[in-house]
């Protein structure tokens, strides 16, 4: 599926544009397999509108070799044949500190409910409608894979691979500078919350090299891969400029990489069993503790209302 950009301000003003009508892939060979990675804007459940989500199904139908996607993605998507457990380079304090951000208030709880409805019941994304067409709009749209990956990486407020993968380094060492990114698309706003927690470079650098191990296992020498955007220009970057740079020799990065090929080789491992406990318990008390205290202390207010009556 070959892919032919347009600058961002030549979509905005164009009268003419078509839309794609498949997902655009970033395409290199690392280690003896051809990749083909399509960056997907999945949201909370597949897309911010049900059109968005055919559109991702409809390029998995077409897509060579063997098909992975992101952890996840074979339930709210068709004709995946396996998927990436990137789950595994996200730190049990990271992914308790992922769900306390989302569910710290009870506004924070209400308006995931209420994006995860939005979500479901949107036929159609709000870009070119009525032939207005606006940067806050694309973030559901087939339109945003008509810009090209760096660009659009830039627009959503992402730095390049190369010093984003040092962000993420840093912050796992406390040292962090970077501000989350804040996406102009308000369907997204749920996103900034939980960017500096989401370790995307480490868990890019793991499912590429997982993608690997499954690719050898298989037998096969092409893989199209589905994750989430940024994932794949992160890829791209590991697979070329990345290979010569020092980073690689990091021994976070070097660590989350061996342990990829590790669970491709054996996903059963008793290591890797007790890392997915971990990291499900982590997550389970992010969400549990901050929804308690909100709870506990909304029975207080009533009971206190009460015994003034």
């Amino acid at each position: 599926m070959a892919s032919q950009y347009v600058p961002m301000a030549e979509l905005l003003n164009s009268d003419c544009f078509e839309f794609p009508q498949y997902l655009d892939d970033v395409r290199f060979d690392y280690k003896g397999i051809h990749f083909h990675v399509f960056g997907v804007l999945h949201g909370l459940t597949g897309g911010t509108n049900s059109s968005y989500k055919e559109f991702v199904n409809k390029t998995i139908t077409h897509a060579p070799g063997l098909r992975l996607g992101e952890m996840g993605f074979r339930r709210i998507y068709k004709g995946l044949h396996g998927e990436l457990d990137d789950w595994m380079p996200i730190r049990a304090r990271d992914a308790f500190r992922f769900s306390f951000a989302l569910y710290l208030t009870p506004l924070r709880i209400a308006r995931l409910i209420r994006a995860c409805f939005r979500e479901r019941r949107t036929n159609r994304d709000r870009f070119g409608m009525a032939n207005v067409k606006r940067l806050q709009d694309i973030g559901g749209s087939p339109a945003f894979h008509a810009i090209a990956p760096d660009e659009r990486r830039r627009f959503a407020g992402f730095p390049d691979p190369e010093r984003y993968l040092k962000e993420n380094i840093a912050r796992r060492h406390g040292r962090g500078t970077m501000q989350a990114p804040i996406f102009p698309d308000k369907d997204w706003a749920w996103f900034t919350l939980v960017e500096p927690f989401a370790n995307i470079p480490l868990r890019s650098v793991h499912m590429l090299e997982y993608a690997v191990g499954l690719a050898q296992k298989a037998n096969t020498p092409d893989v199209s891969l589905f994750v989430g955007e940024i994932h794949n220009s992160d890829m791209a970057w590991h697979a070329g400029a990345g290979i010569g740079s020092e980073l690689n020799s990091n021994p976070i990065v070097s660590a989350v990489a061996a342990r990829a090929v590790e669970h491709a080789n054996n996903p059963r491992l008793r290591s890797t069993c007790m890392r997915r406990f971990r990291f499900k318990a982590a997550t389970a008390a992010g969400a549990i503790i901050p929804t308690f205290v909100c709870m506990s202390f909304a029975v207080l207010l009533v009971q206190s209302a009460l015994s003034l009556l």
